[in-house]
């Protein structure tokens, strides 16, 4: 068991704690830093702010960086940093954090200043602007490449075009992407294709790799190049937080090489179902119209035909032969009672006749003015009169005159 002497002075907990807060909020030495580690256990909160640890073979420091920063400068895991910021205590937790207003890549230096500042200078003189970007033809026939000819991204965006729409004709201009001359032999790519005719647009492309790998993405005479190219262009240059000056003054930054060639060359398998359903909709429209204008030519037709002449004397026609129908059958019906009618009468009148009372034997006499004379008053003696028997006259003179009672 230890023997050691009482203590003479014993402080608690948070009276260090807060004496060390003090201490380090009251100097400047823990209010200005560059603290160069590499990034471990970064991760993103709901409001955007980037929490992460900074490490050496010695030790790590949390860190923290506010999310208006971290929207320019997100940290990775593995990335090797220079942090600026300042340290705060937490008395709480007893915690010290850093808090990170500034990041750069380690070991940067001058070359990132120097990055810094043309990119700048070129933002300035408006190479950059949203305004000078073109868009991507919607149905591009050739596309230019420029690209290394060996590795795997030439041949995935061949892969990935095919796939989309195999009547793409690529133009395939071969470039060193990285090392010496490889800023020359990318300008010399571009200003082969800007000679070529009916060019539609050109896909700039290069794999992932280190900062220094990237290094001709970011040169001036390239940029420049870009944004003289006469043709819409699309880049895609390393992963999707890589972002060069190349990708700034391209009219259209692709995240990775395999995205360019999609957002490059449409889904023509798409474009056919699209151009199909707009095909159907329209082959419907024109049938509907078509069953309208016939619908209504029919109507129209069958108003004509009421109102023409030939179906106004067609009607009347008609009407004429209905009439004449029953006009027959009138007629049949009553030519048989009149001629039953007349035979009656024919022998009513042949039983009141005087030549039927004639030829029962007896005789008319008539007046040499053909009146009869029904009386003897109207005779005189001496005077010719006329017989009229059953068959035939007879002339005669009256002799006598002899009245009855």
């Amino acid at each position: 068991m230890s023997t050691s002497s009482a203590p003479s002075r014993i402080l608690r907990v948070g009276q260090v704690v807060t004496r060390l807060a003090a201490h380090i909020q009251s100097g400047d030495e823990f209010k200005d830093l560059w603290i160069e580690g590499e990034v471990v256990q970064a991760r993103s909160s709901p409001v955007g702010h980037v929490y992460f640890t900074l490490r050496d073979n010695v030790g790590q420091l949390q860190c923290v960086l506010f999310a208006m920063k971290a929207a320019q400068i997100a940290p990775r895991d593995g990335n090797k940093v220079l942090a600026h910021g300042y340290i705060e205590l937490y008395t709480k937790d007893g915690r010290c954090q850093l808090q990170v207003d500034d990041l750069r890549p380690a070991g940067a230096g001058d070359a990132y200043l120097r990055l810094e500042a043309l990119k700048r200078r070129l933002t300035a003189e408006g190479l950059f602007a949203v305004e000078r970007k073109r868009p991507l033809p919607p149905a591009p026939r050739r596309i230019g490449i420029v690209t290394s000819p060996i590795g795997a991204v030439w041949h995935d965006i061949q892969q990935i075009i095919a796939r989309r729409d195999a009547r793409m004709e690529l133009i395939f201009a071969p470039a060193q992407v990285q090392g010496v001359g490889a800023v020359e032999s990318l300008i010399a790519a571009l200003d082969g294709l800007a000679q070529i005719r009916d060019l539609d647009v050109v896909i700039l492309a290069r794999g992932g790799g280190a900062a220094e790998d990237l290094a001709p993405f970011n040169d001036e005479a390239l940029v420049r190049a870009l944004a003289r190219f006469p043709r819409p262009v699309c880049s895609g240059v390393g992963h999707e937080t890589d972002v060069t000056l190349a990708d700034l003054a391209a009219d259209v930054r692709a995240p990775t090489p395999s995205a360019a060639a999609e957002l490059v060359v449409p889904d023509s398998s798409a474009s056919q179902q699209r151009a199909n359903r707009a095909w159907r909709r329209v082959a419907g429209r024109v049938r509907e119209r078509i069953e309208e204008r016939r619908r209504r030519l029919e109507t129209a037709r069958r108003m004509i035909d009421r109102r023409a002449p030939a179906m106004r004397l067609a009607v009347r026609r008609q009407r004429i032969d209905d009439a004449r129908r029953v006009l027959d059958r009138a007629i049949a019906r009553a030519v048989p009672l009149r001629r039953q009618r007349a035979v009656s009468a024919q022998r009513r009148l042949a039983a009141l006749s005087p030549l039927a009372v004639l030829g029962r034997g007896y005789a008319i006499v008539e007046g040499a003015n053909g009146h009869i004379r029904a009386s003897v008053a109207t005779l005189e003696a001496g005077e010719r009169v006329r017989i009229r028997m059953r068959d035939g006259r007879a002339g005669a003179v009256v002799e006598t005159l002899e009245r009855n009672g």
